[in-house]
């Protein structure tokens, strides 16, 4: 995802430019997409002095304090995440649950190495067929 500074819009994937306004992420397009520098006046491989417009220039502590912002939060909610998880814990029936979902996949692993390898890849030929089936 990408964010366009001229006109706040956010684009998905790793797109050249923005989809609202046409100007592009940091860099200068010629009209056969080639990629040239910012400060580029003419097309590095083709000539072509047709080049797009690149969003306005953000400067390096508005980017730094993005990155600081966004790691301040992902750690925050790791701690907070860290926090409930080890409220939950404390409690005894939360406990036992645990300690039988834990019990339950430790049998159903003993029963799936115990399978001869012949059902195992008659399940893993339909799973496949499956998902072939899903994505048409």
């Amino acid at each position: 995802m990408t964010y366009c500074y001229h006109c706040g819009r956010i684009t998905a994937g790793k797109a050249l430019f923005c989809q609202s306004c046409g100007r592009t992420y940091d860099v200068k397009l010629c009209p056969r997409l080639h990629v040239n520098p910012r400060h580029a006046e003419v097309c590095a491989q083709w000539g072509s002095r047709e080049l797009s417009t690149p969003q306005p220039k953000v400067s390096f502590w508005w980017k730094a304090l993005g990155l600081v912002l966004q790691f301040a939060s992902g750690t925050f909610l790791v701690f907070l995440s860290l926090a409930v998880l080890v409220a939950l814990l404390q409690n005894s029936l939360v406990q036992n649950g645990l300690l039988a979902l834990v019990l339950l996949l430790i049998a159903l692993w003993a029963a799936w190495s115990m399978v001869p390898d012949w059902f195992r890849k008659l399940v893993h030929r339909a799973l496949k067929r499956k998902e072939r089936r899903d994505e048409r």
